[in-house]
């Protein structure tokens, strides 16, 4: 029963590692964040990178949809004149990265007929894997000077879907992630 429990918390862990999104972000703290109210966007779609697994119209509609959401939650609204307090351009970038299991250990002690015994063992982790961590930053640029005024980036594993429907859900979960820090609360 207990060898059972170990398991179930080695796989927990493991699977809840690979599943989450990261996020961090930077901003300049000089910013009046309660006065962008309006933005537009810097670019009709994202720059081509080359890869057709970024370069997704789908994946482009999917993203600046799930931004023009958040920014809407946050009474934050697109310019329809072109004037606009900031401006939004996004990045979605993929990188390689490698995981290994890394290493774990363990112990016994048990009392049999020839007295009683202990025993420590250290396992190295020997399942080593690449897999892509896709990446997606944010920027809110001041419309009148062209300066970076807040960055937003949350990271998390490369998926190619078969269901529009996962990754809609998907691309709104990290894009939440990554604007639930805007407006940045600046430290007292």
């Amino acid at each position: 029963m207990r060898k059972n429990w170990l398991a179930v918390c080695a796989i927990a862990l493991v699977l809840g590692g690979c599943s989450g999104v990261t996020v961090n972000q930077d901003y300049d703290p000089a910013t009046d964040f309660d006065s962008m109210q309006t933005y537009r966007w810097e670019s009709e779609t994202q720059e081509k990178t080359g890869d057709l697994r970024i370069d997704n119209p789908l994946r482009d509609t999917r993203i600046r949809t799930a931004i023009a959401r958040q920014l809407s939650d946050k009474g934050i609204v697109q310019s329809e004149d072109g004037s606009a307090t900031f401006l939004v351009r996004y990045q979605y970038t993929l990188r390689q990265k490698i995981e290994s299991d890394g290493a774990g250990g363990g112990f016994g002690f048990g009392i049999g007929s020839y007295g009683r015994h202990g025993g420590v063992a250290i396992g190295t982790g020997n399942n080593i894997r690449e897999y892509d961590e896709g990446s997606l930053t944010i920027d809110f640029i001041d419309a009148a000077s062209q300066t970076l005024l807040w960055r937003g980036t949350g990271s998390q594993r490369f998926r190619e879907y078969n269901d529009p429907e996962k990754a809609s859900r998907d691309t709104n979960t990290l894009v939440q992630k990554i604007l639930a820090q805007f407006p940045p609360i600046k430290p007292q």
